[in-house]
């Protein structure tokens, strides 16, 4: 049998807290992490939860113990949801000691969220809105990595 050295290993990403980084070199198309939880209705979830967006009111939950739960934000993302499942691929070769990242835009529709951003690169948005408020340009550049079910 043969084995995989692990792409990814959580550490300190600064004032974001807990980051995932890549341990090797990650080639663009590669996929690099399928997200986990359970598949709940909004009126299901509870504040122990993190909660993913999927679906207009389904939920990819967890206890926060997930290594997708540990994924931080970037407005600048070097992963995202190409297939437009809620599997994060590379959308370019990513360095070993890069800090993954995915915008967190393309996964929420519920109106009146956001998130104060941390991501420090120079197209930061400053406040991660969800996906129906954000300006048309914008829904337009992150379309091709969004969930399918704001493809539509």
């Amino acid at each position: 049998a043969s084995f995989a050295p692990p792409l990814l290993q959580v550490r300190h990403a600064g004032c974001k807290g807990r980051g995932v980084f890549a341990v090797q070199p990650i080639v663009q198309g590669t996929m690099v992490l399928r997200l986990g939880g359970r598949i709940l209705r909004g009126a299901e979830l509870t504040d122990d939860l993190l909660a993913l967006q999927i679906g207009e009111d389904l939920w990819l939950a967890s206890d926060g113990s997930l290594l997708d739960d540990m994924v931080n934000h970037s407005c600048d993302p070097n992963v995202g949801f190409l297939d437009g499942s809620p599997t994060l691929y590379a959308l370019r070769d990513i360095a070993a000691g890069e800090e993954i990242a995915w915008d967190y835009s393309t996964s929420i529709s519920e109106r009146g969220w956001s998130l104060v951003c941390h991501c420090g690169s120079p197209h930061c948005r400053g406040i991660v809105r969800s996906w129906p408020e954000l300006p048309e340009r914008e829904r337009q550049r992150l379309l091709p990595i969004a969930l399918s079910y704001l493809r539509s």
